[in-house]
């Protein structure tokens, strides 16, 4: 039943996705001065960074099923809203790269808890932590913020005659955050 449920699911935000429903349904919402090409046009010609600072709340989501690869799609949505790429650097540090610029993110573990059943030759890892945002480049730059972040990985391994593989044949990674961000 719940494989039926995402199913549709899935194939309703395709549908919804191709036919741009949810782009009309979106632009419906605005009031019509915002959708005047004037008003666009001005909006254009004066750039965020004249206005004063904004602080709101920013939520993001990184999402990997890679075993080899140091980046993944993030979507960021609240101050600002973008779709971009998380590359893993050195130690705790990551970039978030979206159109028109980036940023670094520095996170720490708070805690960690991480289970292996070789009866079914999974796994999981539960991690919850804070992170702070700068190093902007672009319309990010002077970007800055903290926040919380959870971290929620599952690995599976094949079954063999001795028990369990040593290497896995899938992973999955959520990770979420928010937190205030302040944009200049």
């Amino acid at each position: 039943m719940r494989k039926t449920i995402a199913a549709l699911v899935g194939a309703a935000a395709t549908a919804t996705m191709i036919t741009g429903a949810g782009v009309a349904a979106a632009s419906a919402v605005l009031p019509a001065a915002a959708r005047h090409p004037a008003a666009i046009s001005q909006a254009a010609a004066h750039p965020a960074s004249v206005h004063a600072a904004v602080t709101r709340t920013e939520h993001f989501q990184d999402l990997s099923a890679s075993l080899t690869s140091n980046t993944s799609p993030v979507a960021a949505y609240g101050a600002f809203n973008a779709s971009g790429t998380d590359t893993q650097g050195k130690g705790n540090t990551d970039t978030f790269t979206f159109p028109g610029g980036s940023f670094v993110i520095k996170h720490k573990v708070t805690y960690d808890r991480q289970h292996f059943s070789t009866r079914t030759c999974s796994g999981t890892e539960h991690q919850r932590g804070v992170y702070k945002i700068g190093d902007g480049t672009g319309k990010y730059a002077g970007i800055s913020g903290s926040g919380h972040f959870r971290f929620r990985l599952l690995i599976v391994a094949s079954h063999t005659s001795h028990g369990c593989s040593h290497r896995p044949v899938a992973v999955q990674v959520v990770i979420r955050a928010h937190g205030p961000v302040t944009l200049p």
